[in-house]
């Protein structure tokens, strides 16, 4: 139970490389975007209520659970901000970027923006902003998850 517990903390990896993979067909891709990121959180909150009925205690449940998220703001921060675009590993950077797109970036979007120096703008930082927000956003959900698991228990 506790191995498939592990293995489900990459269901928003797998949700936003599925959201970029059908970005572009019509109708299809739209739904995807739209929808997609909404199952992804009620599947979080499911998530950390399942991670309630284990025997690990609070701490640990939240590190695994939001170890993904952790793991891939640490691969963007060295491929984006470390990294020169020579230097840059195609494929660490896109994976970095899947767990952001798995949340609905359209509501928290504006939040993201505030930290660019230029109005209108959307740069590195953005992005930046955006993947910590994800991982902060996903962190609550999972914790309203484990604590409404850890009632019904």
């Amino acid at each position: 139970m506790k191995k498939l517990l592990i293995l489900l903390t990459f269901v928003p990896i797998a949700a936003g490389w599925l959201i970029n993979l059908t970005i572009g067909i019509p109708l299809i891709g739209l739904f995807m975007f739209y929808l997609l990121p909404f199952a992804v959180l009620f599947f979080w909150f499911w998530l950390g209520e399942q991670f309630a009925q284990t025997d690990w205690g609070f701490l640990p449940s939240v590190i695994i659970g939001s170890a993904t998220g952790v793991i891939s703001l640490v691969l963007y921060i060295w491929q984006f901000l470390f990294k020169t675009e020579e230097t840059r590993n195609l494929f660490i950077a896109g994976l970095s970027q899947m767990y952001s797109a798995s949340i609905p970036g359209y509501l928290f979007g504006w939040l993201a923006r505030m930290f660019e120096s230029q109005p209108h703008y959307i740069g590195r930082t953005s992005f930046l902003a955006l993947l910590v927000i994800a991982v902060i956003v996903m962190m609550v959900i999972f914790v309203c998850g484990y604590i409404n698991g850890k009632k019904a228990r």
